[in-house]
């Protein structure tokens, strides 16, 4: 692999209003060769938002550069290993040593939806920075659309409860809906109201919530009995009560501690035992409640929805 400082993405910036001919010109005087690959835009592999999002930052070097992503990747990572696992992906991507000894990769996203082929790229653990252009950074984190279609539209798949679980949590419309406990899912999540209501394991969904940054409480009635239960992400607690019986979780999230990827919740809920453990790099959460073994996957949401929506998974 050639060496190419960081100052590359402003040359490659300026070669994007060339022709492919012309372009392919300046590249091979630069000594270098990007062998073109017509892949499918890749769909974007799982891990939980708030770790992935965090990877992303401006281009400083060349924050006009939209059509090309900027990905760094750890020294500890075989970095033909990283290409040719993105490759198969679906990502058009070279390797580059930086000026600083590191290797990095650049994407070609150039007619794709570059906000969320950055997603996509930032949730490879090996991936330790995206650098996008500036509008790419604002369709992500700007003021009046803060995430992409694709960021918004969480699941949650896999099994528990001794069933399937197909869950789709949409932030766009605020809605929760698909199968869970073998019976369907339909919740909508009103803000200004502070209500959730519809239908969630046979039952009528009708509570209010009152949200802050600190904490989260849940009230009113679902699955057949009397909700009240209080998430306090800061004391690591989820407090009250569910389906007829006390409720208890205590939980770590490491909030600050970077090497910290595994989050455990440990306590009762619905008379079991509850012990799950959720690792925040791939987003599966695994062990058991309810009675029964849990295996789900979250993509594009995290053990946030999952605490504060817990209704919904309590059976």
């Amino acid at each position: 692999m050639k060496n190419m400082p960081y100052i590359a993405a402003a040359i490659l910036s300026f070669s994007t209003i060339l022709s492919a001919s012309a372009e392919n010109a300046v590249i091979g005087k630069a000594g270098l060769s990007l062998t073109e690959i017509q892949v499918p835009a890749p769909e974007a592999p799982k891990s939980n938002q708030w770790m992935t999002l965090r990877k992303i930052q401006v281009n400083t070097a060349a924050p006009e550069m939209n059509d090309k992503l900027v990905g760094l990747i750890d020294r500890a990572f075989d970095s033909y290993t990283a290409v040719r696992e993105l490759t198969q992906a679906g990502f058009k991507v070279q390797a580059y040593q930086s000026n600083t000894g590191g290797y990095m990769i650049f994407a070609d996203v150039t007619g794709q939806d570059a906000a969320d082929q950055a997603v996509g790229l930032a949730r490879y653990y090996y991936i330790t920075e995206v650098r996008v252009g500036q509008r790419v950074y604002d369709q992500l984190f700007g003021l009046r659309n803060k995430s992409t279609y694709a960021v918004k539209m969480g699941t949650i798949k896999g099994g528990m409860n001794h069933s399937q679980v197909d869950v789709k949590l949409n932030k766009l419309d605020w809605t929760i809906k698909g199968g869970i406990n073998n019976s369907p899912l339909d919740v909508r999540i009103n803000h200004e109201e502070k209500t959730i209501t519809g239908g969630a394991n046979l039952s009528p969904v009708n509570l209010k919530f009152d949200w802050s940054t600190e904490e989260v409480r849940v009230y009113g009635g679902a699955n057949h009995s009397q909700v009240n239960y209080t998430v306090n992400w800061k004391g690591g607690l989820l407090q009250g009560y569910l389906n007829n019986a006390p409720l208890k979780l205590e939980f770590d999230l490491g909030q600050g501690y970077a090497d910290q990827t595994i989050v455990s919740v440990k306590g009762y809920a619905a008379s079991a035992p509850v012990n799950l453990t959720y690792n925040k790099v791939n987003g599966h959460i695994g062990g058991y409640m309810n009675n029964s073994p849990v295996d789900v996957n979250l993509v594009n949401c995290d053990i946030y929805d999952f605490l504060q929506y817990l209704f919904v998974f309590v059976k």
